[in-house]
């Protein structure tokens, strides 16, 4: 069978965004052989790409809208296309792609326009509009056939792709490169460009909106560096905002998931570059954070002594104090400062006196040493502290030392500043911290029984679990095998205070004080249980039972004032009173209570004069304002 073939040529460019709307669209194919004796000639036909509605001009999106790829099929020449041709004839015609050949799937009527009649015919999209394909027409000996070549501007996903290449181009232009780089990548993902050669396109101007962002930032780095305006602090800031750009670079440049890869030459070129920056940005930024941090705790270690920071030092120590004793010391790990538990007081006063950067960082350089397995703090902190621990009310150095030697494992020298604690300490927060340090030092110097301590665990998970009976069993377990482990008498005492056993809890914290008569804890929590039943009697015994082994403290003389009171035995609990004013001066609440003592003794006169005392410590406290006022209301009536 012979074969005819009439190629189209397209002349449209295939570079963008060249259009082509004016290209005619159409293939040429004899539709009818010449008959002999002359009696009718060839007749040709022409087959034009169209759409659904016939709509002038043809797109993308009209020539794709549609159920089926539309032709438009007309006559060539003085003849018209009737009912017959397209019951006969027009089911020759064919398109064929690589080894398919595709029928006519749908025709519309015989309708005409000013070139003639035409009729509107659609094949199935089973075919690629976007690679050539052959349109046949098959006559009685020979078939005819043509080649179509679409231009790209009528495939599948070209608006899309037009608008990709715009909005890219103007991301460039814009500076918004990383919207450019992510509108590059898009397109390269999307599997309906795939099949335009231009798409290759979106891979090197992803490569230059990464080359332009890192120039940028480049740019701002040297201002950085340059800029002789700018506080340390803002330095830091913005290189903390740059840093993350050259790393966007690294990370992001090379993408298996798109073929880029490192060893491309202009890809490696960039990540040289931006590994330089990186490595740059980095040296500077710690260079700066060292040159703050120093500005900003180097007050604290010079300490009061220049007098350019006298409130704020105060603060500053008496907010480290109860941060640093709040850490669980149980746990050595060197990550422990993580742990601190601040009150919100103490934070208030940190911001009211804008030095919360101050401590931020000092905290976070203790840390740092702890580490690198250093001391807590540095040499002249503690040496600049000792000389200013008089002007403070509680013995802040000598909490802050136990605290560094505890971490340095300078035991014995942490259980001496942990006396000196106890001696003057008016905050029962700040000591049960440090009797918890007292007791893990002992422990620690091998004063503990491993057996027992297992068994202690058990029951505190036990307990915390839920399963009281089972905390029981180990509780009552590890006081056998250690009848005078004082820790562990102290931890049953408060399981049964925990339950609500208030006779058991004072036996077992009876137990510990007495096996070890330094239990600064066992003591204050036997005298509180007494204090609940208001048994003065028996707080008295407890606490003479203290102060007869060694434990001369402020708390344990101020509760037994207390006692002494409850059982209206003024002159001792006045001589207790004194004695925790002795070791502590500083006292607002021993000033109070012995104002309270000499009023209720009707010394009004010296009742005055420890409120007013109390007063001059703290002004802003309003106890001893009321104290004072009830005072004067009681003279009043009293004439």
């Amino acid at each position: 069978m012979r074969i005819h073939t009439i190629r189209f040529l397209s002349i449209a460019s295939l570079l963008l965004p060249v259009l082509i709307s004016a290209q005619t669209l159409s293939v040429q194919l004899r539709v009818r052989e010449s008959r002999l004796f002359g009696l009718s000639g060839e007749r040709y036909g022409k087959l034009e790409l169209s759409n659904q509605n016939r709509t002038a001009p043809i797109t993308s999106e009209n020539v794709n809208g549609g159920k089926f790829y539309y032709f438009i099929f007309r006559p060539v020449g003085e003849w018209a296309v009737d009912a017959g041709f397209v019951k006969d004839e027009i089911p020759k015609l064919t398109l064929r792609q690589d080894l398919s050949t595709l029928q006519i799937a749908w025709k519309g009527e015989i309708t005409s326009d000013s070139a003639g009649t035409l009729l509107l015919v659609g094949f199935p999209k089973e075919f690629k509009l976007y690679e050539p394909f052959i349109v046949q027409f098959r006559l009685a000996d020979s078939t005819v056939q043509g080649t179509f070549v679409i231009p790209q501007e009528y495939w599948p996903s070209y608006p899309l792709l037009m608008d990709a290449f715009k909005s890219t181009e103007q991301a460039l232009s814009e500076k918004r490169y990383r919207d450019g780089i992510a509108g590059c990548e898009r397109a390269l993902r999307t599997e309906g460009f795939q099949i335009f050669r231009q798409v290759i396109q979106f891979r090197d101007r992803r490569t230059e909106n990464f080359e332009r962002f890192h120039d940028q930032n480049l740019y701002l780095l040297a201002e950085v560096i340059g800029s002789g305006k700018r506080t340390l602090k803002e330095k830091i800031a913005q290189l903390d905002q740059i840093r993350p750009t050259f790393q966007f670079v690294l990370d992001s440049l090379p993408n298996p998931t798109l073929n880029i890869s490192s060893s491309d030459s202009s890809v490696k070129r960039l990540l040289d570059h931006a590994t330089i920056a990186v490595t740059r940005v980095s040296t500077l930024r710690d260079s700066l954070q060292r040159a703050l941090d120093e500005q900003n705790v180097r007050w604290i270690s010079e300490s009061s002594s220049t007098g350019k920071n006298g409130d704020h030092y105060q603060t500053m120590i008496e907010v480290l104090a109860f941060a640093l004793s709040s850490v669980d010391f149980a746990d050595t790990t060197n990550t422990v400062l993580s742990k601190i538990v601040l009150r919100m007081d103490l934070r208030e006063r940190l911001a009211k006196s804008d030095i919360e950067e101050s401590y931020t960082t000092f905290i976070r350089k203790c840390t740092e040493r702890l580490q690198h397995q250093g001391p807590l703090f540095p040499p002249e902190f503690l040496n600049n502290l000792a000389k200013d621990t008089a002007s403070f009310a509680l013995p802040y150095y000598s909490m802050l030392k136990a605290i560094n030697d505890y971490y340095s494992g300078s035991y014995t020298s942490a259980l001496e500043q942990i006396a000196t604690i106890f001696r003057t300490c008016y905050e029962s927060e700040l000591s049960v911290r440090f009797d918890q340090m007292r007791i893990l030092i002992n422990l620690r110097q091998g004063r503990s029984r491993p057996e027992a301590m297992r068994l202690l665990d058990e029951a505190a998970a036990a307990e915390n679990a839920g399963n009281n009976q089972t905390a029981t069993e180990r509780y009552s377990e590890a006081m056998r095998i250690s009848p005078d482990f004082a820790y562990a008498a102290y931890r049953w005492g408060k399981f049964f205070e925990r339950t609500g056993d208030f006779f058991r809890a004072q036996t077992f914290y009876e137990q510990a004080y007495q096996a070890d008569t330094l239990y600064f804890s066992a003591y204050r929590d036997a005298f509180s249980l007494y204090h609940r039943s208001a048994n003065y009697k028996a707080m008295i015994d407890v606490l003479m039972h203290a102060i007869d082994h060694g434990n001369d403290f402020w708390e344990i003389n101020f509760n037994l004032g207390i006692a002494y009171m409850g059982e209206l035995d003024l002159a001792r609990a006045i001589k207790q009173f004194e004695r925790a004013l002795e070791l502590n001066p500083k006292s607002y609440q021993a000033n109070v209570q012995l104002g309270q003592a000499h009023q209720t003794a009707k010394n009004y006169q010296k009742a005055r004069e420890y409120f007013f005392r109390a007063i001059k410590i703290d002004p802003f406290r309003a106890d001893a304002v009321d104290f004072l006022k009830r005072l004067d209301e009681l003279q009043k009536n009293a004439r």
